[in-house]
């Protein structure tokens, strides 16, 4: 496995994103829902002998990954995207593209498992109320709220983990109605 790379280099892929967490998170959840059992799709291909659409989807993976810094997994896809330019790929560097996939899917868990625990231990400064309404009034303007001011309102909020991930979703995906439904609903 490509041992010298980072399985994720966060800093490098929020510095891609302008420092935008909530897009990283995004990105990094539909990488999961996108790419998880892409080695067994280009296994097929590759028993196929369909090298055409198997070199596609690899390029593919290579592209994003060096994009959202998965820099294990774009260093292997790279290595594999070669050796699919050359013919019929050799076993080692399929078995260890699906072993760097699935360790990639699982830093990318990982990580997305400690974001969301620091929004339980984020302590706001606000009392309930006065972050209710800031809150609704700020999407109300549907104004930008940046990422720690968020987690700030959402904790004083104080509502369950899935429920703060859900509000965080809605107000990322920009559906501020919704949002202040959320939040009127559950405080």
């Amino acid at each position: 496995m490509s041992t010298n790379f980072p399985i994720l280099n966060y800093e490098f892929a929020l510095n891609q994103l302008g420092g935008n967490k909530a897009l990283l998170s995004k990105m990094l959840n539909k990488f999961l829902s996108e790419f998880e059992n892409i080695s067994a799709e280009i296994a097929d291909f590759i028993e196929a002998n369909d090298i055409k659409s198997a070199k596609t989807l690899v390029h593919t993976v290579k592209g994003i990954s060096g994009n959202i810094g998965l820099q294990a997994l774009y260093n292997c896809a790279t290595r594999f995207d070669e050796e699919l330019r050359t013919g019929m790929p050799n076993q080692a560097i399929i078995d260890e593209f699906s072993t760097v996939v699935n360790v990639t899917c699982l830093e990318i868990q990982q990580t997305e498992q400690n974001e969301a625990a620091k929004i339980l231990q984020t302590n706001s400064f606000l009392s309930l109320d006065k972050c209710k309404s800031e809150l609704i009034e700020r999407l109300k303007r549907n104004e930008f709220i940046d990422d720690e001011t968020l987690l700030n309102y959402v904790a004083g909020l104080a509502f369950p983990e899935s429920d703060a991930k859900h509000l965080i979703q809605l107000i990322e995906d920009l559906r501020y109605a919704q949002a202040i439904v959320k939040i009127e609903e559950n405080t």
